[in-house]
């Protein structure tokens, strides 16, 4: 899909969104870098993001969809993104191997991120980032991560426990896999 044909697919769902009485949650995918050889910048991320907001879309999340930025990407991008779009609901969708998400978290956080997307355990991924290490971060590690530096996340540690030994179950009963 052309970029042209992104936008007006954009334009579209949030006409729809709107006349449904919805919001609009829009992923830029690729946001931290792009490993097709495509143009990419932190400026291309930041002119995408002042374009959603040009279409008034108030929800985005950056999204580094094969797991490949550092920490410092994080950082950097979500600056540049957030002053070019003043006003916008900001988060990002991080992948990672574990022993890098909390770094990846802290970079965001640091930057001004207050909307992290996560899934417990980590479940799910990209197929597309070549390594079946790299996944969505987990939840538990953006709460931990979180609440060592103070930061009240409104989530009870007692309560995603229970979550977390749910999708271990989950896991165990469909996939066979252990944890």
């Amino acid at each position: 899909m052309s970029l042209s044909e992104s936008r007006a697919l954009v334009e579209e769902l949030q006409r729809a969104s709107q006349g449904a009485g919805r919001k609009l949650v829009v992923y830029v995918s690729m946001a931290f870098g792009n490993h097709y050889d495509e143009p990419w910048s932190p400026e291309v991320t930041a002119d995408a993001v002042s374009w959603l907001q040009g279409v008034g879309v108030k929800t985005v999340s950056l999204a580094d969809t094969v797991g490949t930025a550092q920490p410092k990407d994080v950082a950097q991008v979500f600056r540049e993104a957030r002053s070019a779009a003043a006003g916008i609901e900001l988060g990002v969708h991080l992948h990672s191997r574990l022993e890098g998400a909390a770094e990846k978290v802290l970079a965001a956080y640091e930057a001004g991120c207050r909307r992290f997307d996560s899934a417990l355990t980590g479940l799910g991924g990209c197929p597309f980032a070549g390594d079946n290490l790299v996944g969505n971060i987990p939840t538990e590690t953006v709460v931990s991560t979180l609440a060592e530096r103070g930061v009240e996340t409104g989530i009870e540690p007692w309560a995603l426990l229970a979550a977390v030994e749910a999708t271990h179950e989950i896991r165990r009963q469909y996939t066979g896999a252990r944890t």
